[in-house]
Order: C-alpha cells, then sequence, then structure tokens
C-alpha cells in the first residue's frame, strides 16, 4: 500500500528565484531517483506539495522536510494510505506573476487526486486553486 502526505509551508523571505528554483528541481531528481511521486509548487512565497511513496520512506521524508530552514509555518494537509499511486514521477513548477492563471495547469493537476477520497480531494482541488488562480 502506497502513502501520501501533502502540506504547504511559507518560504524564507531571503530565498532567491534561483535558490527557489534549485529546490525544485532538486526536488524533482531526488524524488524521481527514490521512485517518490507527488508534485511541489512554489507561488507567492510559499510551498504546496504531495509526496506518494513507501510509507516508512514518505513519513521519513516529511520529516526531513519539516526540519528544513529554507521554509516555515509547515502545515500537513493529510497523510494517509491510497489505493494506487495518482503521480506519474515527480514534478515541480513554479508558479509565476505572469504565468498565474492556466486552466490546462489546474486541469493536470486536479487529474492527479483522483485516488484521494472526496472529502480530502475536495480540500486540496481548493488549496491548488489558491495557487495557480
Amino acid at each position: 500500500m502506497r502513502y501520501a502526505i501533502s502540506y504547504v509551508s511559507t518560504a524564507k523571505k531571503n530565498l532567491s528565484e534561483t535558490e527557489i528554483r534549485q529546490i525544485l528541481n532538486d526536488s524533482e531528481n531526488n524524488n524521481n531517483k527514490q521512485n517518490i511521486t507527488g508534485l511541489l509548487l512554489y507561488s507567492e512565497g510559499n510551498f504546496f506539495q504531495i509526496i506518494e511513496g513507501d510509507q516508512k520512506q514518505i513519513v521519513q521524508l516529511y520529516e526531513t522536510i519539516e526540519d528544513d530552514s529554507r521554509h516555515f509555518n509547515v502545515i500537513k494537509l493529510f497523510g494517509k494510505e491510497i489505493n494506487k499511486e495518482s503521480f506519474d514521477g515527480y514534478k515541480s513548477d513554479f508558479i509565476s506573476e505572469d504565468a498565474r492563471y492556466s486552466s490546462a495547469r489546474l486541469q493536470n493537476y486536479e487529474h492527479y487526486l483522483e485516488v484521494l477520497d472526496k472529502p480530502t480531494k475536495n480540500a486540496v482541488a481548493n488549496i491548488l486553486k489558491a495557487f495557480i488562480v
């Protein structure tokens, strides 16, 4: 059985765009190498992430994420078993002011939420909309 955790957090004020893009790239590369699927988004000083994989591995990764000094106010949205993975690999994205709204992007991200139960899916979909719209 796979396990998923989702959270939101606030980036430290002094992180540059270059550092943020490096976090996104490193996260994508490392997680893909470890068979962790999911999504990491950055927008307007905030991170949103869903990670999926072996429960022990995901819980350990989340503990590492919580201790990362590059962000704070880490709020766990959910941690639960899932029947199947919803992401095909691990992806990251930087949502900038000039690319804020994209219905195709939003629909693509919402598609990945299908494996979640309805209340969780609705809550996460609302957070995604806030990030992208």
